[in-house]
């Protein structure tokens, strides 16, 4: 669950697809505590990353933004079953192949859509 957690967001992040940000909320809000813990940290290292690498500011704050954006959608509260139910379906009704992709946890959906982000 965390690799796709984690193609996902780096889709988000990257090139702003809105199904791909879906994505990432879905799987993280039907993971553990100890797995969003793990998918909250790949989101730090990643923030810190674009913030030491990206020469252009404006870049560089934009994807900050998105990954600060996913950081705090995920800590704003304990999901329960029932709102993993519901981004699920949100997910199936935005980007079915995403969603099929996640109930089998296959991440690779994300490195065939976009191969050279990976």
């Amino acid at each position: 669950m965390v690799q796709y957690f984690s193609n996902a967001a780096r889709v988000y992040v990257l090139k702003e697809e809105e199904d791909a940000r879906c994505a990432a909320l879905a799987a993280a809000k039907i993971a553990g505590k100890r797995q969003r813990k793990t998918m909250l940290n790949l989101l730090s290292q990643m923030n810190t990353n674009v913030l030491s690498r990206y020469p252009d500011k404006s870049a560089r704050d934009l994807l900050s933004r998105r990954i600060l954006s996913l950081i705090n959608d995920i800590e704003s509260r304990d999901w329960d079953p029932a709102d993993a139910h519901e981004e699920k379906d949100k997910l199936s009704r935005i980007n079915a192949e995403y969603r099929a992709c996640l109930d089998k946890v296959d991440p690779s959906i994300f490195m065939k859509k976009f191969p050279k982000l990976f």
